[in-house]
């Protein structure tokens, strides 16, 4: 029982410093409003220029325009990037873009938060 006792207290010891360590690591931000807290955003993009395609933190700016990087590897015009939302998280309707916070780009469909392939594999290359 001695034993027991020994090795329940020490598997407690051991768990403690697991258990405070706490931030050690973190998952990106939920959620930032604005562009500069977006992460990812490739500044000074212009339309048409190259840009490499993918399906995450695939957006970029200048100083009036949003773009969105086309699967043809091509900057497009995109819907004004509002910062970083929760996918499913409500939105108020406007046609605003949004990143999620592992990089998808979102569009708000009327009431959330959904992610948003088309601009990148539909879109009109200039």
């Amino acid at each position: 029982m001695k034993l027991v006792t020994v090795l329940a207290l020490a598997g407690g010891f051991a768990a403690t410093p697991l258990i405070t360590a706490g931030n050690g690591w973190a998952w990106p931000t939920s959620s930032c409003d604005g562009v500069e807290c977006v992460p990812g955003v490739v500044h000074g993009a212009s339309l048409g220029a190259p840009c490499t395609s993918g399906d995450r933190y695939v957006f970029g700016v200048d100083a009036t325009t949003t773009y969105i990087c086309s699967l043809k590897g091509q900057w497009v015009p995109s819907k004004p990037l509002i910062g970083v939302r929760p996918f499913g998280g409500g939105c108020d309707g406007k046609p605003n873009a949004a990143q999620s916070p592992d990089g998808i780009p979102m569009a708000c469909n009327g009431t959330g938060w959904v992610y948003n392939f088309n601009d990148i594999y539909y879109a009109k290359t200039y």
